[in-house]
């Protein structure tokens, strides 16, 4: 029986899990044939991620934590569909099985964009990181984000095109870089 996790392993499994709950989602999603069922598959399994998460070894990378969830995850859809057997459309263990290994690696894949896209963000100089700041800041248009620069919004939108196409090249050059990443 798990023990129940203490205040600072709840505060970790807290910032672990919303900071996958998209990927999480997406994998459940990936998994059903539909929509229904979605949320409570997600339900049960951030339940049992919780009571289970004194087993979960803090101490590796935060991506560890994704394949763990999808373990759980991938267990709670066949609970689940085990539940909906009535149901016309019913994939196969063997197809679910497949399904969800597609579904890891498209997220391994989108885990390892986002990580490139950091990076290159990072390699920008900084009047155009700020650029990318001010256009992209929450609740912000663009006349607002170009009046913030000093520049026409024509201007910002093609400073903006510049700075995405060098971002684009930055990121599949640095996934071709990466051996088993693939480039999509």
């Amino acid at each position: 029986m798990s023990k129940e996790p203490s205040p600072v392993d709840h505060e970790k499994f807290v910032l672990l899990f919303s900071k996958y709950e998209g990927n999480v989602r997406a994998f459940v999603t990936s998994l059903l044939p539909n929509w229904e069922g979605v949320d409570e598959v997600l339900q049960e399994s951030s339940l049992v991620m919780w009571r289970k998460f004194d087993q979960f070894d803090t101490t590796g990378p935060d991506s560890d934590f994704l394949n763990w969830a999808f373990m759980i995850v991938r267990f709670e859809v066949m609970k689940f569909r085990r539940k909906k057997a009535t149901d016309r459309l019913v994939f196969s263990e063997d197809i679910l099985e497949l399904i969800a290994e597609e579904a890891e690696q498209v997220a391994a894949s989108q885990l390892e964009r986002e990580r490139a896209l950091q990076n290159c963000i990072q390699k920008l100089d900084p009047r155009q990181r700020s650029l990318i700041r001010a256009a992209y800041e929450d609740g912000v248009s663009i006349k607002e984000a170009a009046e913030k620069v000093g520049r026409t919004q024509t201007a910002l939108y093609q400073a903006l095109a510049r700075i995405r196409r060098n971002l684009h090249r930055c990121i599949e050059l640095s996934l071709e870089s990466k051996p088993g990443v693939e480039n999509g």
